[in-house]
């Protein structure tokens, strides 16, 4: 019994002796390729990815620069809140350049990588002072903007890049895979073995891919982020534009308005001075606020064209007329010279009045002597506009810089001329909008030459309203009703009427205005389009209702907001649209008009 024993236990003794070194020599193996640190530490590691790293700072910097655009339309004054938001970025910038030493790319990526993190790193250290001085100097968010929009691409390149990456590991990650399996499938030569190898990657490939979902939704996470702060990017912009439109144009109205009743009456020389000083700052200010918006506007795909039937030289005799006081105030000659096919032409008559208007101020701005032709050259089908000055004119090699956003040629401290660089960047913008070109030829000291080529279809004839006529009298003791929830506004329009010989009738809403006309007569409807409650389109929608069995009188739109943001269905509605801040002469062609229309009915 006790020999039997010993002969089992010698038996598997030397069974033992004869499996322990291939099973010691497999599980080294196996040991070596599934659990040895320098072969798990890479799948062990807490690090998320390149690309988290570089989404985290993208969408870092889309909030910053939120936040400088909140602040700079006066919607959040915090400058606390801007100061986080800039530690903030900068934390993630330290996190983006540590982790950039781990790329297993030696090449150019890796390099280029650090490249723009240096230059992301420079960028920030020169906008911190201007951070930290906000609360004195609000004008440092412009150069800061424009830090932020300079180095965009370079954040995107940044994020761009670094998801190479991780594409980069996860392929090599799965090519690692498959080579382990071969090697395994290769050294399993034990059956329990094999199927303890096969468990053991079976767990791993089901970490591996755990860990790649992660990753994936954190990606996908982050690129929502980034698409979420780009809209409220957006948002903060439309609000910022319909700030500027609507808050700016309303007490602009009442300033424009003042002056030019200032100017109608008789006043010394010394108040004539002051008077024109005023009507020339507004205008300065009105230009400047439309070519603000209008450039936001052209950049977001929002402005819209409203074909109309005009005549081209009307258009050029108003253009030279309403400049020339300003030019005239300079000691310069402004001309204007019409060629070519003379009749009716369909375009936007709104949009080609701001192109010249824009050229022709710019002209007068920079010339200081001699004179500035204007000239419109008609084709059949297309319509050349010509503006040249004698100014000092412009070096070459600063020639495609001039049609670009916020360009001042002369960026210095001490430059002669003031402004926000839109005016021209707002004429290419149009230009391209009306399916146009236009270019520039100059050289120092021998002014300068702008040309705008535009499609221009002809038109056979007129449409009946735009035949009738814009300058008749008022009919006697005409009466208009205006309606607006602004008491300066109401003041200014019947201040206007007064001297254009209208008799007229206030009212501040509309509910009170149509109780007015229940027992009142008025011949024109001057309506704001926005006023808290019912605006103006509840009000014609409702007056029209109420006078269903009988005419209704024309009604006049005025309003803040640009035409081509009304629904056309909505616009006609109303017999015109004013804008904001209305001027004297265009509510009295307007009034004519619309008086003119009336008697035609009756």
């Amino acid at each position: 019994m006790m020999r039997a024993r010993l002969r089992r236990l010698k038996v598997a003794m030397l069974v033992a002796a004869a499996i322990a070194p291939p099973l010691g020599g497999v599980g080294y193996v196996l040991y070596s390729v599934l659990l040895a640190n320098q072969t798990t530490q890479q799948l062990t590691l807490p690090y998320d990815g390149f690309y988290w790293d570089g989404a985290q700072f993208q969408i870092a910097y889309g909030r910053f620069a939120n936040q400088i655009l909140l602040y700079r339309s006066g919607i959040d004054a915090d400058t606390d809140e801007i100061q986080l938001r800039f530690e903030v970025l900068e934390s993630k910038l330290a996190i983006v350049t540590a982790s950039t030493a781990m790329l297993s790319d030696s090449g150019s990526l890796r390099n280029r990588q650090q490249e723009i993190l240096r230059q992301l790193d420079a960028a920030l250290v020169s906008i911190e002072p201007d951070i930290d001085s906000l609360g004195k100097e609000p004008g440092h968010t412009l150069k800061i903007i424009g830090v932020l929009r300079q180095n965009q691409d370079a954040v995107n390149e940044l994020a761009n890049g670094r998801r190479v990456v991780d594409v980069a590991e996860r392929d090599y990650i799965a090519h690692d895979f498959v080579s382990k399996r071969r090697y395994l499938f290769a050294a399993g030569m034990l059956l329990a073995l094999l199927s303890m190898v096969a468990t053991a990657m079976l767990l791993l490939n089901g970490y591996r891919r755990s860990k790649l979902i992660h990753q994936q939704r954190a990606a996908l996470e982050a690129q929502h982020q980034a698409t979420r702060a780009a809209r409220e990017a957006s948002q903060a912009k439309d609000a910022f534009l319909g700030m500027i439109s609507h808050e700016l144009r309303t007490p602009l109205h009442a300033i424009v308005s003042s002056v030019e009743l200032l100017e109608l009456n008789l006043h010394s020389e010394s108040d004539r001075k002051i008077i024109q000083r005023l009507e020339t700052g507004a205008r300065h200010l009105e230009a400047q606020m439309r070519d603000l918006t209008d450039f936001a506007r052209l950049g977001a795909g929002k402005l819209e064209l409203r074909l109309t039937v005009f005549d081209p030289m009307e258009l050029l005799d108003s253009i030279v007329d309403a400049n020339t006081p300003a030019a005239v105030a300079k000691g310069l000659a402004l001309r204007g010279q019409f060629t070519g096919e003379a009749g009716l032409v369909e375009s936007d008559q709104h949009r080609l009045r701001q192109i010249v208007t824009n050229l022709v101020t710019n002209a007068i701005k920079y010339t200081d002597s001699g004179s500035i032709d204007v000239r419109f050259e008609r084709s059949l089908e297309r319509l050349d506009i010509s503006v040249i000055d004698t100014g000092p004119g412009i070096a070459r090699e600063q020639l495609p810089l001039i049609f670009k956003e916020f360009t001042q040629l002369d960026s210095s401290s001490t430059r002669r001329f003031d402004g926000a660089g839109m005016g021209l960047a707002v004429v290419r913008g149009l230009v391209e909008l009306l399916g146009g070109v236009v270019n520039v030829s100059s050289d120092v000291g021998q002014g300068a030459a702008f040309r705008v080529s535009l499609p221009a279809a002809p038109v056979a004839r007129m449409p009946e309203r735009e035949r009738a006529p814009a300058d008749l009298p008022p009919l006697k003791k005409a009466r208009v009703l205006v309606i607006d929830d602004h008491d300066s506004i109401r003041e200014s329009l019947t201040e206007m009427l007064a001297h254009l010989g209208y008799a007229s009738v206030a009212m501040s809403d509309v509910d009170s205005a149509l109780a007015w006309l229940e027992s009142n007569q008025a011949d024109v409807i001057l309506a704001d389009l926005h006023m808290p409650g019912k605006d103006g389109y509840s009000f014609v929608s409702e007056y029209r209702a109420r006078r269903a069995a009988g005419a209704s009188l024309p009604v006049i739109a005025v309003s803040a907001y640009a035409p081509d943001l009304v629904d056309p269905s909505a616009a006609i509605l109303f017999f015109d649209y004013l804008l904001k801040p209305v001027r004297y002469e265009v509510l009295k062609s307007a009034l004519a008009r619309a008086l003119s229309a009336t008697r035609r009915i009756h």
